[in-house]
């Protein structure tokens, strides 16, 4: 007999994940289905403890979403006397670790896939095999040395995890022979009928699920558990990091030679305090020649150091060598009444002072193209050097090599930075960090000139200020190569050296709403030394667009890089421009260990070119905020929903262990065996929205993603009991499939309770508009781009009334459709409309009772078929004769007797996509078809055929030369055999039902076109499809 008889008594049994015990409300059976051994050797013991169990109870939102499920209780009876060390008082009384009679703890962290476990206790006298606890893990010990013990991982229905030492050493996993902590501890509750002569059905999953608080004490002798499914764990935060997570390394810095690897500044000369250039003027009183003659100077301060500032062996422009143009440290002489940028002038070799004169005995290159003859020389009224000058100067910090930050900087300036005027090398001033939180600057000269030093964090800024200087030409870097101009953005330092905007004009000006931007140390001819004022410099730093993330540990990844293979780590840093904690995801391919000095210092996380540098920014350590933390997170690129689905439940840390989708560094680690696989790739195949997002490995919450991913999909996800296995798995359901070939069960009109006899209802939770919130920035924490969808004829209808939901969409971007208004209302519109047809108006709802053993497979999602004279549908009659309606809410009891249960009722009748597959191979009779051409990876083509199915052939491109009426004899594989030659001759089209009248109720069922009076072949209406 089975246990959806209503005749015999309803037994139960309870087990914990890695508990030995199982406790039973009857005497255990002498054999049943229930596993005998927990693990390999190792039996589980029962026991006669449980005295009640409370009900199940269970909704969901008819616009989709994550079934909302109550906890059913579990009271087991405590015999302080006779129940000895497997009596309930004793196993679910421990608390905590230090309840445990020997226990240990890890002296190495252990991955989830590690068969063994360090430890620094010797348990290698212990009796084997043994169960060891570890977390919300069990594990079977085969042996144990003095420090090591040898295990089998996550047995007794536990999950593996990683067990990490974290926080520096202070938090340390423990190892126990019993378990002290049940919270979290997965269990599942089975329910059997036992009959009068004593014979026990076999048991059914009621409850896979987990404890969801500690256990309870009630009056002494009795101890109870509270338990909720699976799907609950979705309203927790993921939270497991995983071992492998670290910071990044203090005080150092890799340099890759291409990013963030030069510093750049530039220094100017300024006109004097009176607004002077320096002007001399031809002394006419001597010999004046091309090459040679006199200039006297207006004795004012600094007249003697007038050209202190420059060197006369510098590139003198086109004229006397390869350069465009003379350096900007180079003395050429003009007219005062020629232009700024005048190619004629005075080149000298060399400017020497004479107090005699008082002035300057100038010695010039006079045969140059551009050099002013003794006659120009003799004419002109003044000559001089314009002002201001500047320079840009670049110096390299590194090239893949590691390097002291922040020492980086002055070691850096020290060797390669200007120490006086002269040469290339030289300039007009130079600077040196001070403490990490300002510059110090000195002018290399004794002229009467005031130097500037400028610092600036992007190439806009630099530009925008360039336009602030008239008359002063485009600054450049000088080389012996050659000049170039300033850097992009992304090739020079810049995150690190916060700058900032208080007080700032420029940002005022041009309205800069960053605080990294340009400041300017001034640095006067009298004080010779200035000090500016800069945000303390990080202690560590990743540089936006640089190629490796220089950290302190390993992340468990790869140590050389495979083609196609990509990893994702997420970072959580404190954002100084928000002043909040951010996060952020990068692709990765590797990582290698970094050296300085010769020694090992740290790793390096190497970023694939394929990275999406778009959603990420620089980051880094500040004293007196929360460092950076860094470890496996996750990227999920172009996938359809389904498999977005499977991937976040199963995954727990990678490497399959939970099954095909166990790819992400962490999910909810489910293993694939409690849930129903095939049930999410089915809706996947008619999804029409595919994902891309990054999710963090920290404190990502899934229920609101999950919830609004359900709603675009038109689904709900639910724990579904399987009659064939007698298991309770997640599964994905469809709404709105009203199809007899949907519905799992039949209740007949004599089959509901009678008192009080099932009734009709309506639910109104109408929908009136709809809200998508899609484009999300994971560095603002919000969503850039949102449509609303208004159902105005609802809203009338309703008297005004709107009622909104709200989709939030983290992994649809406008990328996928297009970032016009037109684009957005077109890619939505199906969902909107779905949602509109089923909840811009009231539904109806089917209500009533039936007996426990009758619903024992009943659950909210389920699609029933329901007879009933007392009940209504869509019309105005009574009566309704297999009428198909989803559960939309149970309360089923358990221990006692009935199932109270709502079922909705949409009055749509949904078809499906008719059937189709391409054939690939013919024989006389036969015709091989193409896997899945036309559905979900996972589901078969040719699943949708059967013997005695009528089919027509359909050559490709010439629908008109059908082959109709080839009737099926059979199928195997993919080969599907006709009872007569088909005459098929060309391969590549399409077999596919046949007309209306002919086809089997199989396919008359599914999609068919109607005509344009909304009729199906002569009498059938028109149906909707779903």
């Amino acid at each position: 007999m089975s246990i959806t008889s209503q005749h015999g008594r309803r037994v139960f049994a309870l087990e914990v994940a890695g508990l030995p015990q199982r406790y039973h409300s009857h005497p255990p059976p002498s054999s049943s289905n229930l596993d005998a051994n927990i693990t390999t050797g190792i039996a589980y013991t029962d026991v006669e403890s449980i005295v009640a169990v409370g009900s199940f109870s269970a909704s969901i939102d008819p616009s989709g979403g994550v079934a909302t499920y109550g906890a059913v209780s579990v009271t087991l009876g405590i015999d302080r006397r006779r129940g000895g060390l497997n009596d309930p008082g004793v196993i679910f009384g421990r608390c905590g670790a230090r309840s445990a009679s020997t226990r240990a703890r890890l002296t190495q962290s252990s991955d989830r896939t590690d068969t063994t476990l360090t430890v620094d206790t010797d348990f290698s006298s212990e009796t084997f095999p043994k169960l060891f606890h570890i977390g919300a893990e069990t594990v079977r010990a085969a042996s144990a040395t003095s420090t090591v013990i040898t295990v089998e991982r996550g047995v007794g229905n536990t999950p593996q995890q990683t067990h990490s030492i974290d926080l520096e050493g202070s938090l340390v996993p423990e190892v126990t022979t019993e378990i002290t902590t049940f919270r979290g501890r997965r269990a599942r509750l089975y329910m059997a009928h036992r009959y009068a002569n004593g014979n026990t059905s076999d048991y059914v999953e009621v409850i896979n699920g987990f404890i969801e608080s500690s256990p309870v004490v009630e009056e002494g002798d009795e101890i109870s558990l509270s338990i909720m499914p699976l799907t609950a764990l979705i309203d927790t935060d993921l939270s497991d990091k995983g071992i492998n997570q670290t910071g990044l390394l203090q005080n150092h810095h890799y340099y890759d030679g291409v990013n963030g690897s030069v510093l750049e500044y530039a220094l100017a000369i300024w006109r004097d305090q009176d607004f002077r250039e320096i002007i001399v003027t031809p002394d006419t009183t001597a010999a004046i020649t091309a090459s040679t003659f006199q200039v006297s100077v207006e004795r004012r301060r600094g007249f003697t150091e007038l050209f202190g500032d420059f060197d006369t062996s510098l590139p003198q422009g086109p004229d006397g060598d390869e350069y465009a143009r003379e350096h900007p440290r180079y003395p050429k002489l003009r007219r005062s009444q020629d232009p700024v940028f005048e190619e004629d002038g005075v080149f000298p070799n060399t400017i020497t002072y004479d107090g005699s004169i008082p002035g300057y005995v100038i010695n010039a290159d006079g045969a140059l193209t551009n050099a002013l003859d003794a006659a120009e020389i003799t004419a002109s009224e003044t000559l001089r050097v314009s002002l201001p000058q500047t320079e840009i100067k670049q110096h390299s910090l590194g090239s893949e090599e590691v390097k002291k930050w922040p020492d980086v900087i002055n070691d850096t300036l020290e060797s390669d930075g200007p120490s006086s005027t002269q040469g290339l090398s030289g300039g007009f001033g130079r600077w040196r960090l001070n403490h990490g939180s300002a510059v110090r600057g000195e002018k290399l000269s004794s002229s009467a000139f005031p130097c500037y030093i400028y610092l600036w964090n992007t190439l806009e800024i630099w530009n925008r200020l360039r336009r602030d200087f008239p008359n002063v030409r485009a600054p450049l870097c000088w080389k012996a190569s050659g000049t170039s101009g300033p850097l992009d953005s992304i090739s020079r330092l810049s995150y690190p050296l916060d700058l900032g905007y208080e007080g700032d004009q420029y940002a005022e000006r041009f309205d800069v709403d960053t605080p990294q931007q340009f400041r300017s140390l001034i640095i006067s001819e009298s004080e010779r030394t200035a000090v500016l004022k800069i945000r303390q410099m990080p202690t560590a730093y990743y540089q936006h667009y640089e190629s490796a993330i220089l950290v302190e540990g390993s992340l468990g990844l790869p140590t050389s890089a495979t083609a196609g293979e990509f990893y994702f780590i997420t970072v959580q840093h404190y954002d100084r421009n928000l002043e909040d904690i951010r996060r952020q995801v990068f692709k990765v391919t590797h990582e290698t260990v970094a050296t300085f000095g010769g020694s090992d210092v740290g790793y390096l996380i190497h970023i694939a070119d394929s990275n999406n540098f778009n959603e990420n920014s620089s980051f880094g350590d500040y004293p007196d905020q929360e460092r950076t933390l860094i470890f496996r997170g996750g990227q999920l690129e172009s996938e359809r929903p389904g498999t977005v689905l499977l991937k976040l439940l199963e995954s727990g840390g990678g490497d399959e262990v939970n099954g095909d989708y166990d790819v992400l560094s962490v999910g909810l680690n489910i293993s694939s065996d409690d849930i129903d696989e095939a049930s999410f790739l089915e809706l996947d195949a008619t999804a029409t929205l595919s994902l891309t997002s990054s999710y963090a490995g920290d404190g990502m919450n899934l229920r609101d993603t999950i919830d609004s991913m359900l709603r675009m999909m038109g689904a709900v996800l639910v724990m579904k009991r399987d009659a064939s296995t007698g298991r309770s798995r997640i599964s994905l359901v469809a709404l709105g499939n009203e199809r007899l070939d949907a519905s799992v069960g039949t209740i007949s009109a004599g089959e509901w309770l009678s008192d009080p006899p099932p009734r009709w209802g309506i639910h109104e939770d109408i929908v009136t508009q709809i809200q998508f919130s899609y484009d999300y920035d994971p560095s603002e924490g919000a969503y850039q781009s949102e449509v609303l969808y208004n159902n105005q004829e609802a809203i009338n209808r309703y008297g005004g009334e709107r009622s909104k939901i709200t989709l939030t969409l983290p992994g649809v971007s406008s990328d996928q459709f297009g970032r016009g208004a037109g684009d957005a209302f077109g890619y939505f519109t199906p969902t909107a409309s779905r949602i509109f047809n089923l909840l811009a108006n009231p539904l109806r709802t089917w209500s009533g009772a039936v007996g426990t053993g009758r619903s024992v497979y009943f659950d909210v999602g389920t699609y029933l078929t329901v007879n009933s004279p007392h009940l209504r549908g869509y019309s105005d009659t009574y009566g309704v004769t297999d009428g198909v309606g989803m559960i939309r809410a149970i309360r089923q009891e358990l221990m006692s007797e009935g199932c109270d249960i709502e079922l909705i009722v949409t009055g749509i009748s949904p078809v499906n996509w008719n059937s189709a597959a391409r054939v690939t191979a013919i024989t006389t009779t036969t015709a091989t078809v193409a896997t899945d051409d036309f559905s979900g990876s996972d589901v078969d083509d040719v699943s949708f055929f059967k013997a005695g199915d009528v089919v027509d052939y359909l050559p490709k491109g010439n629908h008109d030369s059908a082959i109709t009426g080839l009737e099926i004899q059979s199928i195997s594989g993919n080969v599907i055999t006709f009872t007569a030659a088909h005459g098929i001759a060309s391969l590549n089209g399409t077999l596919e039902p046949t007309t209306y009248a002919n086809a089997s109720a199989t396919h008359r069922s599914d999609a068919y076109l109607a005509n344009t009076s909304d009729i199906i072949n002569t009498t059938v209406d028109a149906q909707e499809y779903s």
